[in-house]
């Protein structure tokens, strides 16, 4: 649907407050006007005129709206201001929301991280926010509700072991054996060939921060860059490492959809599977650190962020 020029010319008003706020994102006033634009349909549906329609604009957190409108188009300069802007913010919502043990930064990257993947849905996360509420008061609420479904799912683990008999927990047992035997091989070579084709750079990053645990801001002073471009690399090549395994399990190993997204969860859920990620790195080129521990497949390749 088109922007009327009523509308594209009021809300483009606000443009210069979210640029002087958040600087350049590389977000045009016309993109600006169709997203907002686009949003007040969603809500509106079919019964919009001109009155409606800006009643409800005005009513949104167009500043805020500016700076997710260049997320959610992917440019690299409005996710650069939106971790420059939330970072800390997040970092201090995770600390007052978890329990005291928690990796806090962790988390917080976590966070960030899937604001920047797609949900179930096939939609990205940071396009759920629509404006009607303030980013900050937004990224609470996203927090908050993963913070209490973290503990909700610890505690239902707890209870199930507490639950279960031998005979079902040996059932179980027996369940992840056959599932390792039938995906561990396929899965192993699938990443090997995955880290085969990504960079001596961004092995090194892999290394550095899922074996070495090193913070994003000791990588970054590593490598003469700013932090939060250290966050978008890594998800480039957890993106990449992710989108080859898929695609050789579906074209080398014939795999059917299905059969892939079953595979992936079993290399997150199953204790019995054990992928060596850092010895297929090392062995795949020579990074130039040295490196100790071989921790087991990180999660966040198979669950996509």
């Amino acid at each position: 649907m088109t922007t009327p020029g009523y509308f594209a010319a009021t809300v483009c008003d606000t443009f210069d407050i979210g640029h002087a706020y958040y600087g350049d994102v590389d977000v045009s006033q016309e993109l600006f006007g169709d997203y907002v634009w686009g949003i007040v349909c969603k809500h509106l549906s079919n019964s919009i005129d001109e009155s409606m329609a800006m009643n409800f604009a005005r009513k949104l957190y167009l500043r805020d709206l500016y700076l997710a409108c260049g997320c959610v188009h992917k440019r690299n300069r409005a996710w650069a201001a939106f971790d420059a802007h939330y970072r800390k913010f997040i970092g201090d919502l995770v600390r007052f929301s978890y329990r005291h043990g928690t990796d806090n930064e962790e988390v917080a990257d976590s966070v960030l991280v899937s604001l920047y993947f797609n949900d179930r849905s096939g939609r990205q996360r940071i396009a759920s926010y629509d404006g009607r509420s303030s980013l900050s008061t937004w990224l609470r609420v996203i927090v908050t509700n993963r913070a209490i479904n973290d503990r909700n799912e610890k505690r239902l683990s707890t209870d199930d072991e507490v639950g279960d008999v031998a005979d079902s927990r040996a059932l179980t047992d027996v369940e992840y054996s056959l599932r390792a035997d039938r995906y561990g091989k396929v899965f192993s070579e699938a990443l090997s060939q995955a880290l085969r084709d990504i960079s001596d750079k961004e092995r090194l990053m892999l290394v550095w921060r899922y074996e070495q645990n090193l913070p994003l801001g000791e990588i970054a002073q590593l490598m003469g860059i700013h932090q939060s471009n250290v966050t978008r690399q890594l998800l480039r090549v957890q993106a990449k490492i992710r989108i080859s395994v898929i695609r050789s399990l579906s074209s080398h190993f014939q795999m059917t959809p299905s059969a892939i997204d079953e595979c992936l969860t079993n290399v997150v859920e199953n204790p019995q599977l054990s992928i060596p990620l850092m010895n297929i790195i090392k062995n795949g080129a020579k990074p130039a650190a040295r490196c100790s521990a071989v921790p087991l497949v990180n999660r966040r390749f198979a669950q996509g962020g």
